[in-house]
């Protein structure tokens, strides 16, 4: 189970505070934090896809079962400069606003869901669950200010790379 590998190496990383130091672009050094919820049980999962009709990509439900969100490299002091990724409920809340929110429905596919976003920064994750049930790999979409970039990767390969490059956003290098 490669996400269970890549949380693990993570978390070995971090001391007893969950808080560890990194070298971000042109040398800016920074103490950061992450922090993790509790896992999810699989019945959870299956609700989530009964309820909303939305199909969840199997690593990140592999995610989940460890921790039902997390916020990963959160710069101390600031409190609003890291990746969010969003528990179950949260998810749910974004597809239950999507009915309703006119902007939400003029802005994105009824397919997409949001599954967390880059506080600090104004940019968020979606997920085409259409592509997830079509057993495609390409399912994730970012958006930042009204540009919708579609990311050539499932969850478990930008996970690994947004850990390997310390929080950066290295998908707009």
């Amino acid at each position: 189970m490669a996400i269970e590998l890549i949380l693990t190496s993570l978390k070995s990383r971090l001391d007893n505070e969950n808080s560890m130091t990194i070298q971000m672009e042109h040398g800016e050094i920074l103490n950061v934090t992450c922090e993790w919820n509790r896992p999810i049980a699989e019945d959870e999962l299956q609700e989530f896809s009964v309820k909303t009709q939305h199909v969840l990509p199997k690593e990140l439900c592999q995610f989940l079962k460890q921790s039902n969100g997390a916020k990963l490299f959160n710069v101390e002091g600031l409190g609003y400069d890291f990746f969010e990724i969003f528990n179950l409920r949260e998810m749910q809340n974004y597809i239950n606003e999507y009915e309703t929110n006119l902007y939400y429905q003029s802005a994105y596919d009824k397919n997409w869901f949001m599954m967390g976003n880059y506080r600090g920064y104004g940019d968020y994750m979606f997920i085409d669950s259409r592509k997830v049930a079509n057993g495609e790999n390409d399912y994730l979409i970012y958006v930042q200010d009204g540009d919708i970039q579609r990311l050539p990767m499932n969850f478990e390969t930008w996970l690994d790379r947004f850990i390997v490059t310390q929080g950066a956003r290295y998908w707009l290098w």
